[in-house]
C-alpha cells in the first residue's frame, strides 16, 4: 500500500508541474481600445495661428494620430468642414482625410506674423526724461497695461514678435510686452545738449541706392564726418538713432541741414522739420 501510495503522489505532482509550466508559457497579450471619436458639425474659414511656426495635418483625428506629411503654415487660411472630439482634444476637417488640431486655429485672422526666443537684459531708450508704454501682448492695435518703463532702466527680455503690419515687440514678463524699436542692448548714454538744425527727407532707393538702410543719414561731413551716429529728436518728441553715411551737394551749401533717409511715401510727407540733433559717437 505505501509503494501505490507513493505512486499516486508522483503522478499527482506530475500532473499539476505540468499545469504551472502550461500556464508559465502561455503568453499574455494586453490589448489597449482605442479612444472613441465623437464626430460633430462644424463650417467656416479658420487661420492657422502658430506664430513662427507651421502644424501638422493629420490623415485622421486619433489619440496617437498619423501625419500625412503636410503642414500649413501660419496666417494661412482654411475651410473647415467637419469636427471631431478624442480624449478632450478637438480636431478640424480641411479637406479629405485631412485633419489638424483645433488649438492652432482661429476664426480672427492673426497679428502676430512671427515669434522668435529672446534672451538677456535689454534697456529703454526713447528720450530724456519719458517712458514708453507696456502693452499686454503684441498686436496691430496692442491694448495698454498701464505700466510704462522709464529711459534707460534695465530689463530681461524673453521673446520678440512682429505683427503683421510690421511692428516689432519685445517681451519683458507674463503678458508684459513693449515696442522694440524703443530697446536696445547697450544703455543710451546720458543726452547733453543738442543743437537744431533743419531736416528734409529722402529715399536712397528712389536714387538707385540699395546699400543704405532707412536708419541713414546725409549731412556735411565737415560738420558731421562719415560714421558719426546720430540721436534726432523730432518735432513730435520721439527720438531715432540714425548713422552718417551719406552726404550731398545741399550738405556744403547748408551745413545746419540734414537729409533723412526714408520710404519715399513718408518722405513726401515729412517735408521740412526742425529738429535736435545730438552726437552719439
Amino acid at each position: 500500500m505505501r509503494v501505490k501510495k507513493t505512486i499516486i503522489s508522483l503522478i499527482a505532482l506530475t500532473s499539476v508541474s505540468g499545469i504551472a509550466n502550461a500556464v508559465s508559457e502561455t503568453k499574455i497579450e494586453t490589448v489597449q481600445a482605442a479612444a472613441a471619436v465623437a464626430y460633430s458639425a462644424q463650417s467656416g474659414t479658420f487661420y492657422v495661428n502658430y506664430p513662427g511656426y507651421s502644424i501638422a495635418v493629420y490623415k485622421e483625428p486619433a489619440d496617437q494620430p498619423v501625419t500625412t506629411g503636410k503642414f500649413l503654415q501660419h496666417g494661412t487660411a482654411w475651410k473647415v468642414s467637419r469636427q471631431a472630439l478624442v480624449n478632450k482634444k478637438w480636431y478640424y476637417q480641411v479637406g479629405k482625410n485631412q485633419w489638424v488640431q483645433a488649438a492652432y486655429m482661429s476664426r480672427v485672422k492673426p497679428d502676430i506674423s512671427a515669434t522668435s526666443g529672446l534672451s538677456g537684459v535689454m534697456y529703454v531708450n526713447y528720450k530724456q526724461n519719458a517712458s514708453i508704454a507696456v502693452y499686454s501682448a503684441p498686436a496691430n492695435s496692442p491694448k495698454l497695461t498701464g505700466q510704462y518703463l522709464p529711459h534707460r532702466s534695465a530689463w530681461k527680455v524673453f521673446q520678440e514678435a512682429t505683427t503683421t503690419n510690421g511692428k516689432h515687440f519685445i517681451k519683458i514678463g507674463a503678458n508684459q510686452w513693449v515696442q522694440g524699436d524703443y530697446m536696445s542692448w547697450s544703455q543710451p548714454v546720458v543726452q547733453s545738449a543738442g543743437r537744431t538744425m533743419v531736416a528734409t527727407a529722402y529715399d536712397p532707393r528712389v536714387l538707385g541706392n540699395y546699400t543704405f538702410g532707412y536708419d541713414t543719414v546725409a549731412a556735411n561731413l565737415s560738420v558731421f564726418p562719415r560714421g558719426t551716429r546720430l540721436a534726432i529728436t523730432f518735432q513730435d518728441g520721439t527720438t531715432k538713432n540714425y548713422v552718417v553715411r551719406d552726404t550731398g551737394g545741399f550738405a556744403y551749401s547748408n551745413p545746419n541741414q540734414l537729409d533723412i533717409a526714408m520710404p519715399n511715401s513718408q518722405a513726401l510727407q515729412f517735408g521740412r522739420q526742425t529738429v535736435t540733433v545730438r552726437v552719439i559717437s
